[in-house]
């Protein structure tokens, strides 16, 4: 992390997450509504739905979910939600633009803060 990296804004953070469930998703879309399902319309599994926790928790910082909770999320929407939610409640941090191309490296894409 250099000091130079911006912070998101918290206003960033459903298009970040949104962008980051399609980045995973095993079926490739272009564009996420928040209504799509993440099991019927991009093709989460188990393994899948691990990796975006994965992911979401060290890009915000978050703790690990209950699994009663993790197993509610069923759309785009109950993830952006969530991450809204639990930031809202002090729960983990915005990340800065450093972090987030750290992660979009994984994917081999790079990350454009305007396209946030």
């Amino acid at each position: 992390m250099t000091d130079s990296s911006t912070v998101i804004d918290s206003g960033s953070v459903e298009a970040l997450v949104s962008r980051l469930v399609l980045l995973v998703a095993p079926q490739k879309n272009e564009h996420s509504r928040p209504e799509q399902r993440l099991i019927s319309d991009l093709g989460y599994h188990s393994l899948a739905l691990a990796e975006l926790a994965f992911t979401l928790e060290d890009l915000f910082g978050l703790d690990p979910l209950p699994p009663e909770k993790a197993m509610s999320l069923e759309s785009v929407g109950d993830v952006t939600g969530l991450i809204a939610a639990e930031l809202d409640g002090g729960a983990g941090h915005l990340p800065n633009d450093d972090d987030i191309q750290l992660i979009f490296a994984r994917y081999g894409v790079e990350w454009a803060p305007q396209a946030a």
